[in-house]
């Protein structure tokens, strides 16, 4: 070490011109200190003038003359640095690489610190430190000089590098070994924690310094101050800041006037277009953009005239609209997307073209709405304790609305990352408006874009091509590149929010599934063979959609009678799949999640009962800085959460009293009790991987077998039980953790969540009779303007007849007995996995060194190429993503996946993985301006050439429905005697 000071030390003395000697060596004002001649980590002397500087900041006069020629010197110095090496290979012992040049700032300085990736070897070090770009054998003065400007770009991904550096150096080696030993033990159960950096961790507690290496201090305090003070999660890291200023202006007056106004138009746009399909909504991405100039429009022309309650002054224009104002707005807005979901059960009773009934006025569709928005309220008072405070609930999908509006608010310094410079805010809107000028191409102009089964145009009259690679009739094989429409290759994942071990689980289980529907399909099980192969509508017997009208009388009761003159309801293969999947899928998520997440689970059921025997603090004994800073507010008590439920429940008590629907009170308390199982290991599906599920299936079985020939206790218990506990709980509880990222006061979201879910409940009705009473032919499907119910009242009524009407006996007794088998195979996976991961760790390690002393090593090398890595994947991978994967099917196929699972080993691995600066500053910005571009222009196209249809008839436009892909048919002909299956009047 002290031959490589003095001999740089000579270097520079000998060699170096003496104007540079003399620049990099006379004291100024504030002196900038260079350690190991690494000319690319510059940092300022302690000393006490008030202009010192540092690397990165903004400087004038004579230290930015200083610095400017201090960056020449660095090039100049550098080259002859290079020189030197390079004629003197044994230098001081120094091994030395080239490094990548990047050019920042105009004037050739080097300041990339990554060395080439051809010096790696994943393989070989699988858990290494944090890369330093520094010479081997040479260390700096302090921890601080170890942290190239490269890692604290990733360290520290919103510019808070002060913030980050001053609490590594004021960490201590005992507390960074202390919180590494918690957090390893906290985090042994979390999907989504950093590999390498769990890795690392447990390199940290079990080996010495010596044994790590020469940045063990360094790696240590690192991973504790991630811990501690910031987040392992880099998407985390990439949109919550570190630090809070609780003087910032949050529930203005502004801000409730935004959000609600926007809120009022939102749920009358999502309520009108609801029965469209496709239907029409302003997504939260389009509310931003909209949001902000309307903000920077108050901001101008409003006085700073105000109120002054209880010391607090209230002003109209508080000064520039903050961060926090904008995301508060974007809550307040979002409980406007939750209003339509009741919608479908009036329509469904209302209309004539359903079930006509009378009674279903306007204090009928006010009180349903009512009461189930308030009790998806209440029970997010219930859900908050498992998916809000945990920090393993990082919710993904909220990530990019999160970067959205930090790109359109919040200043940024300008830096220089991979050749990037430009801001967040200019990122997004030149991504917003390429994307809404693009979008023009594949949703009209060249709609083959869209579905772009290029593989059906080489033979269009081959079914079994269209079965196999087709995008509407087949399952979407083998097409690597099966759309170039973004709505479409993000409509099955979140491809640049989800983890990705989350999405390339699910597209993997996919393909087992496509295995499963072409062996149903080619065997004819259930003569699925007459049927297309992947439709998710309900057929009769002579493969035309089911008309559940013959076969019901004029009550609305199944008349047998009909019913064995026409035909039972037959599924396609697609269809069974997933019906099957969804089965299968409750009792795998239930106990697998609640099994290897009850750490979590359970101290949240303590923390929840405690907080109602003694009040205690959702924060108490938080470990992540981001519940730290929210504990300076007043947390809503969990009383207000159950004061509301109870009175929801009384509303709906009174519902079902004082109207003729025939259905039992208790159903509402069984709703609840299936709710309170079921809906924590659903909400923590979501949070943790951006899954989201209803309990829609279990509902309908359960339904379907207490209350057989009943459609409107049906109607009852799907509206309630699928979405309005588990469905609205969760949404609700997804918008308090966003502002628990942002720190905005969660009294003030309750507020706002309340306030917003009234008056749009009075919005969503009026617009509901608004266009059952003006809307011609609405739920006709030859509807001119495209107001067929097709997603919302058709198919409920479907389901109301085939479960509500038919029965589960039915349907699972005699149709279909296979599917009730799917709870046991359920129930079997989840219990594989769980013993396989729990102890394949202890055993297998054993298992396969007794292998290798027994089996050739020919054999044995093959095995571990092949079986053991395998092996091991099961240990990690996760079964309700497995069988999430056989769920999306049906009318979903592999066309709408395979562009998702691409875009996501882009963005959610190689990105974070070779790029994380850059992924953190621009990833989530990408996603959400991109979406935003299309939902702009799909509004604009709608007005323009949709209302009043302008059809644009070529070729591009009809060729991917031209052949055989275009078509609704089986591999097996109609019988000549007009229908398949059973006879007719042996129905089951």
């Amino acid at each position: 070490m002290l031959w490589h000071r003095l001999a740089a030390f000579q270097f520079r003395k000998l060699i170096m011109p003496v104007d540079l000697r003399s620049l990099l060596t006379q004291p100024t004002k504030c002196q900038v200190i260079y350690s190991r001649l690494d000319f690319r980590n510059p940092r300022t002397s302690c000393c006490s003038h008030a202009d010192c500087i540092t690397w990165g900041s903004a400087v004038g006069g004579e230290e930015d003359i200083m610095q400017r020629q201090t960056h020449i010197a660095e090039k100049q110095t550098r080259q002859y640095l290079d020189l030197l090496v390079s004629r003197m290979p044994a230098f001081g012992g120094i091994a030395y690489r080239p490094y990548n040049v990047v050019d920042p700032d105009g004037i050739g300085i080097i300041s990339s610190h990554e060395t080439r990736s051809s010096d790696r070897d994943p393989e070989k070090t699988p858990a290494k430190p944090y890369e330093m770009e520094t010479h081997d054998g040479q260390e700096p003065d302090n921890i601080t000089d170890q942290i190239p400007h490269s890692l604290l770009e990733e360290l520290a991904p919103n510019g808070e590098y002060e913030h980050i550096l001053s609490k590594i150096n004021a960490m201590s080696t005992e507390e960074a070994l202390a919180i590494i030993r918690e957090s390893l033990t906290f985090h042994a159960d979390d999907w989504n924690f950093p590999t390498v950096m769990r890795t690392r961790m447990q390199r940290l507690m079990k080996e010495s310094p010596k044994e790590y290496g020469d940045f063990y201090e360094r790696d240590l305090r690192i991973d504790a101050v991630m811990m501690r003070w910031s987040s392992p999660y880099p998407g985390v890291r990439a949109v919550a800041e570190l630090t809070d200023n609780d003087s910032t202006p949050v529930e203005t007056i502004r801000a409730y006037f935004l959000g609600i106004s926007w809120a009022v138009i939102g749920t009358f746009m999502a309520t009108f277009f609801n029965s469209r399909f496709p239907s029409i909504t302003l997504s939260g991405s389009v509310i931003q953009i909209l949001l902000y100039p309307c903000a920077k429009a108050l901001e101008y022309v409003l006085p700073d005239w105000g109120f002054t309650v209880f010391g607090t002054r209230h002003s109209l224009n508080p000064g520039p609209w903050t961060f926090k104002e904008q995301m508060f707005a974007t809550i307040t807005y979002n409980i406007a997307i939750y209003t339509t979901n009741s919608y479908g059960m009036i329509l469904v009773q209302k209309m004539p073209i359903f079930y006509g009934q009378s009674f279903v006025n306007y204090g009928y569709q006010l009180m349903l709405t009512l009461f189930v928005q308030l009790m998806g309220m209440g029970f997010a008072g219930y859900l908050r304790r498992f998916s809000v405070y945990p920090v393993k609930a990082l919710w993904p999908t909220i990530l990019p609305t999160i970067a959205m509006n930090r790109a359109l608010t919040k200043p940024e310094p300008k830096e220089n990352i991979h050749g990037w410079t430009i801001s967040r805010y200019n990122f997004f809107y030149v991504c917003t408006v390429s994307m809404a000028i693009y979008y023009w191409l594949p949703g009209y102009l060249f709609t083959a874009l869209s579905t772009f089964n290029w593989m059906t145009w080489i033979a269009p009259e081959n079914l079994t091509l269209a079965i196999l690679t087709g995008s509407s009739l087949g399952l979407g094989l083998f097409n690597p590149i099966t759309t170039f429409d973004w709505n479409i290759a993000t409509s099955s994942f979140a491809a640049l929010a989800n983890p990705f071990f989350a999405t390339a689980t699910e597209w993997c289980s996919a393909w087992l599934g496509a295995a499963v529907i072409l062996a149903i399909f080619y065997n004819n099980m259930n003569h699925s063979a007459y049927l297309p192969i992947n439709s998710s509508s309900a057929f009769a017997n002579d493969g035309k959609p089911y008309r559940v009208q013959n076969v019901i009388s004029a009550d609305n009761k199944l008349d047998e009678q009909k019913y064995q003159a026409y035909s039972p309801p037959f599924y396609s293969a697609g269809y069974i799949l997933t019906v099957g999947a969804n089965f299968a899928f409750y009792p795998v998520y239930f106990l697998y999640i609640m099994v290897n997440q009850w750490t979590t689970v359970g101290k949240a059921y303590v923390d929840f009962y405690q907080g109602l025997r003694r009040g205690k603090g959702n924060y108490e004994g938080a470990m992540d800085v981001h519940s730290r800073l929210m504990s300076r507010y007043p947390e809503v008590p969990d009383w207000w959460f159950i004061f509301i439920l109870v009175a929801a429940i009384v509303v709906s008590v009174i519902f079902l009293r004082i109207y003729p629907l025939e259905t039992p009170v208790w159903l509402v308390f069984l709703m609840i009790g299936i709710n309170i199982i079921f809906a924590v290991p659903l909400s923590l599906l979501s949070a943790t991987t951006g899954t989201n599920l209803g309990l829609g299936s279990l509902i309908q079985v359960l339904t379907g077998y207490l209350l057989p020939g009943n459609p409107n206790a049906f109607l009852f218990a799907q509206t309630l039980g699928s979405w309005a506990l588990a469905g609205y709980g969760d949404n609700y509880v997804q918008d308090q953790k966003m502002a628990h990222y942002v720190k905005i006061p969660p009294r003030a979201v309750f507020r706002s969540q309340i306030g917003t879910i009234i008056i749009t409940c009075f919005v969503a009705v009026s617009t509901q009779n608004f266009i059952m009473e003006n809307v011609k032919g609405l739920c006709e499907p030859d509807q001119p303007s495209r107001f067929t119910c097709a997603a919302d009242g058709a198919p409920l009524y479907a389901s109301s007849l085939m479960w509500g009407l038919l029965g589960s006996e039915r349907m699972f007794g005699a149709m279909y007995p296979m599917f009730k088998w799917c709870f046991l195979i359920g129930t079997g996976i989840a219990v594989v996995f769980l013993v396989g991961q729990g102890y394949g760790p202890k055993y297998l390690p054993g298992i396969k060194e007794r292998l290798r002393g027994r089996l050739r090593p020919r054999t044995f090398a093959q095995l571990d190429r092949t079986i053991f890595p395998f092996v091991a994947s099961l240990l990690w991978l996760n079964p309700v993503l497995i069988i999430h994967g056989f769920q999306h099917w049906a009318p979903s196929n592999l066309s709408y996946k395979t562009p998702g699972f691409i875009l996501s080993f882009i963005f959610m691995y190689l990105l974070p993985k070779y790029r994380l600066a850059w992924w953190e500053k621009y990833n989530y910005v990408l996603s959400a301006s991109l979406t935003a571009g299309v939902a702009i222009s799909a509004l604009i196209m709608f007005f323009a050439v949709g209302y009043h249809p302008v059809k644009l008839d070529w070729w591009g436009n009809r060729v991917s429905h031209a052949g055989m892909d275009g078509k609704s048919v089986g591999i097996l002909p109609i019988p000549e005697k007009g229908y398949f299956g059973p006879e007719r009047g042996q129905f089951p």
